[in-house]
């Protein structure tokens, strides 16, 4: 009874040290316990204790779910024995203060599994460019690495491929998945630190990677997040897939479709036999031609009554019809934009999604990818090997020599980043859009969508007319030529 009742003590004084431990169940051989710094960092323990407790310490062990991946929990159950093992006397005092002050400090916590993730991933890039080079350039090839500050919540990442490199540092909130007021409302605020890319492509993956971030801490899905923060806008009338639209605003047959046409047809078949009825005479019984007007007015009368009545039915069923397809067409529009929620206002919740692996993932393959990918037309290195060349480029596109020939012929090698994602050189790109066949799929293996760039029309008349123009000119040339 003594062991019991020391047990309780300590477990009283223990909560009121930390009030913010949740204790749903306490017996004399074991307690369940709870704490948490925001809903997603919640970490459930059970606290065992042995016959001959605290001369047998207690056992500590933590609940795995969707916030405590395996790695973390072992690394929590190491460390929470040790601290009740190394403690002679109020045990749950320490084990508690520790969790506490493990939670509240690491802000890793709610992203421990996609920090692992991360990790494998900027190794294996590494890993996966090592085997494409010889052995010569590999000693000079720097490694990519990935530095966490746990307390901090910062992780610092630096991408390396062949010459070129970026340097960036991600911040992760206090409210992970979520956001605060901490990072400016982003769940993992991106910050490059440096890099030799020209400044156009950094503008453009970094603003791409932020708004993927974004998306997701609204609920967008990693896939919808990543085709929606698209930097190549397409054009308004331009249709990417018309089966794919016939097929979103394709009528749902149903059971209720079905129902209703049937109500809609005995409905009009009833007012169709009221106004015959009202148009038709009533003639008195044993009367030759004799007209009863005093029976055809009230026979009349009530079948226009009876028309109002079953029109303001009808009507009022309409309305309320309509208001219920709205409802699902709103419904429809947000799922088919990838929230998981229908409105806020109406008292719906968006549930944030993880985004850092997201992130981490569309830095290592876009940013880092880029070194090394191939022009579809002319399957050659859209970037160059030397960075400096590639700022040579850039800046001759801003020349004030328009006669300059290596300033133009550099200006053909210009990258160039369509809707479909893939790279091109500007030269390559003009040639595809401007010359037939028009409309035509992107070369890619790996890609077959329509290519599409805002600096070329996105009409395939209008590109025919130009194209045809530009022929008849060439002919007027050569007939000027053999004339002379």
């Amino acid at each position: 009874m003594s062991q019991h009742k020391s047990i309780q003590e300590e477990v009283a004084e223990a909560k009121s040290m930390f009030p913010a431990v949740n204790v749903p169940t306490s017996t004399p051989s074991f307690l369940i316990a709870t704490y948490q710094r925001t809903p997603y960092t919640k970490i459930k323990m059970t606290l065992t204790f042995p016959d001959g407790y605290p001369t047998h310490p207690l056992i500590v062990n933590i609940d795995h779910d969707a916030v405590v991946p395996p790695g973390l929990k072992k690394k929590l159950e190491k460390e929470l024995n040790t601290v009740a093992v190394e403690q002679p006397t109020q045990q749950v005092r320490a084990v508690w203060e520790r969790l506490v002050s493990f939670v509240d400090t690491n802000l890793f916590v709610p992203c421990w599994k996609e920090l692992r993730q991360c990790v494998e991933m900027v190794q294996k890039s590494d890993a996966t460019a090592a085997t494409s080079k010889s052995t010569t350039n590999k000693s000079k090839q720097k490694q990519s690495t990935i530095t966490l500050y746990d307390s901090k919540g910062k992780i610092k990442l630096s991408l390396h491929n062949e010459a070129y490199y970026i340097n960036c540092n991600i911040t992760i909130d206090p409210a992970y998945p979520d956001f605060s007021a901490a990072t400016g409302g982003k769940s993992c605020l991106l910050e490059l630190t440096s890099t030799n890319f020209p400044k156009t492509i950094t503008d453009m993956m970094m603003t791409q990677a932020q708004d993927i971030v974004r998306r997701m801490q609204e609920g967008l899905s990693s896939e919808k997040a990543m085709n929606l923060s698209n930097p190549v806008k397409v054009p308004k009338n331009f249709h990417l897939n018309i089966d794919e639209m016939k097929e979103k605003y394709k009528a749902r047959l149903t059971k209720d479709t079905i129902s209703n046409i049937k109500h809609d047809t005995e409905a009009l078949k009833k007012v169709t036999d009221l106004r015959n009825k009202e148009a038709s005479s009533v003639r008195a019984p044993g009367d030759n031609g004799y007209v009863d007007h005093k029976a055809l007015a009230k026979e009349r009368k009530d079948a226009r009554r009876a028309i109002q009545k079953l029109t303001a039915e009808e009507k009022a069923a309409d309305e309320q019809l309509e208001e219920k397809e709205l409802a699902w067409k709103l419904e429809e529009q947000k799922r088919n934009a990838g929230y998981y929620d229908v409105y806020i206002p109406t008292g719906g919740t968006i549930t944030p999604q993880p985004s850092l692996f997201v992130l981490v993932t569309f830095l290592v393959q876009k940013v880092k990818g880029l070194v090394v990918e191939m022009c579809p037309c002319c399957n050659k290195r859209v970037l160059p090997v030397c960075p400096d060349e590639l700022k040579s480029i850039y800046n001759s596109s801003s020349s004030s020599n328009k006669n300059d020939k290596q300033a133009k012929e550099m200006r053909k090698l210009k990258p160039y980043r369509t809707y479909c994602g893939c790279w091109y050189h500007k030269s390559c790109l003009n040639t595809l859009l401007t010359e037939p066949p028009f409309g035509i799929e992107c070369p890619n293996a790996n890609c077959g969508r329509r290519v599409f760039h805002p600096e070329w029309p996105g009409d395939v008349k209008q590109l025919e007319r130009e194209w045809a123009a530009k022929q008849a000119r060439l002919r007027e040339i050569e007939d000027a030529m053999g004339f002379l």
